[in-house]
This record gives structure tokens, C-alpha cells and sequence, in this order.
């Protein structure tokens, strides 16, 4: 037999027994992924989704909500609040955490304060801050309150509990904070302190 015709019985043969053997190896290297392959679990992920979804069906919220208005004093007032939901009983009111406020009078004068939660209620027109607030406040003031109260409308806010930290001249401790309109300048606004105010009075350093 001449030599062409055995290659192309060996060519023949070894293309017969590649078409056999690959598909074999690439079927056992699959299969070797598949068992070499971490086993998922689908109820370790279903709970948890269940969980949020019947949880957000209970309690609908929005993130980022915000108001902004100008007072009839025209001040600018803005609310800020990280999470807000509608509540129950009450279609205009929203119960919201991480309430931020911001009020500006116009000749400059500002009062800020940071919430852990709270209120804002279209319908009567006021919100509420609660728990540790900081207010910060011009000229220099720097306090802390549990409670504030305030009008949507009009340059009005209420502490009624104990407020304290840094005045201008010094320490002050007071029983009460009041933000209105100032009636002898009525573009800016004025802090009045009540109920047994204290004032630590720190001199300034002269050299």
C-alpha cells in the first residue's frame, strides 16, 4: 500500500476519534463545574425580600422629601427631611426623619436645626422637630433642644422645653426659646429666651 493512501486512513481515523472523545471532555469539564460550583440556596434571599416588599406595602415612604415657602414676614423657610410617610389619620400630614430647617430672614439672619424626626402638617400648617436637635442660630448661637414647634406660614418657632449652649457672650441656659419676627425691623427676626435664663458670661481674651 502506498503511503498517501495510509495517511489518509490514519487522517480519517483520528478525525473519527476527535469527533467522539471532545464532546465527551467537554461534558465531563462542565459537569466538573456545575458539582464544583457553591450550591445556591433561593431561601436565603427570599425572606429578606419578602420582608421589604410587605414592609414598604405596610408603610409606603419617599426619601428626600422637602417644603419650601416664604413666610408672610418674608423669610425664606425650607424643610428637608430624609424619609417622609403619609400618615394614617391625617392625609396632609407627613411623618418624616432626619428633619433638617432652615430659616432666613431678609436682611440675613439665619436659624438652622437638625432633627432626629418629626412632623410636617399642610393641613393645619405647622411642623414639629423631635428628639436631640441642634440649632444653630445668628448672631453665633449654638443650642440644643428636645422640642421645637413651628408655623409653615409665618416667622414662628417655640421650644418649650430647656434650651442650652453657646451665646455669643458666653454659656446661657433658659427654660424656653422663642423665634419671631423682630416688630422694630420687620425683615429680620429676633430670639427671645424665657423662663429662667441664665447666662454664663465669658469675657473675651485681651491681650
Amino acid at each position: 500500500m502506498d503511503a498517501p493512501a495510509r495517511f489518509d486512513r490514519r487522517h480519517t481515523r483520528l478525525v473519527w476519534v476527535l469527533k467522539v472523545t471532545l464532546p465527551l471532555v467537554a461534558l465531563a469539564l462542565l459537569s466538573m463545574v456545575f458539582l464544583l460550583a457553591e450550591t445556591v440556596d433561593p431561601s436565603r434571599a427570599i425572606p429578606l425580600a419578602e420582608i421589604d416588599v410587605e414592609e414598604r406595602a405596610r408603610d409606603p415612604r419617599v426619601s428626600g422629601a422637602s417644603f419650601a415657602g416664604v413666610t408672610d414676614g418674608g423669610a425664606a423657610l425650607r424643610l428637608t427631611a430624609e424619609t417622609a410617610r403619609t400618615d394614617p389619620d391625617a392625609v396632609l400630614r407627613l411623618e418624616v426623619s432626619g428633619l433638617t430647617l432652615a430659616l432666613e430672614d431678609q436682611s440675613g439672619g439665619q436659624v438652622t436645626a437638625r432633627a432626629d424626626s418629626g412632623a410636617i402638617d399642610r393641613g393645619s400648617g405647622t411642623f414639629d422637630m423631635r428628639g436631640a436637635i441642634e440649632i444653630t442660630a445668628t448672631p453665633g448661637y449654638t443650642l440644643e433642644s428636645a422640642l421645637i414647634e413651628g408655623a409653615l406660614d409665618r416667622t414662628w418657632l417655640h421650644s418649650p422645653g430647656p434650651v442650652s449652649g453657646e451665646a455669643p457672650a458666653g454659656n446661657l441656659r433658659a427654660g424656653a426659646l422663642h423665634v419671631t419676627q423682630d416688630p422694630a425691623a420687620s425683615n429680620s427676626q429676633r430670639l427671645v429666651f424665657s423662663g429662667g435664663v441664665r447666662l454664663l458670661y465669658q469675657p473675651l481674651d485681651q491681650e
